[in-house]
């Protein structure tokens, strides 16, 4: 790692199966990824989707928030 470009190093945290990410970041599987992106182009709405996924709305506006901010992480199902 010591000969890595911080460029490089500042994508880590997108790539799937690293948990050692700043608080900041929200960890979010691929599946809720789709369902959310649907919300955001205004595709489906935010309680049939937060029914969907078995979580609140406010759940999926701190969801939301994150993937608009960029502070997100794809994990595993």
């Amino acid at each position: 790692m010591d000969n890595v470009p911080e460029s490089k190093l500042a994508n880590l945290h997108k790539m799937p199966g690293i948990k050692d990410v700043s608080s900041d970041y929200t960890e979010i599987t691929r599946t809720q990824y789709n369902a959310i992106k649907l919300v955001m182009e205004g595709k489906q709405g935010k309680t049939r989707t937060s029914q969907e996924l078995k979580h609140s709305n406010t759940w999926l506006d701190n969801r939301i928030r994150a993937i608009d901010e960029n502070k997100y992480y794809i994990t595993e199902e």
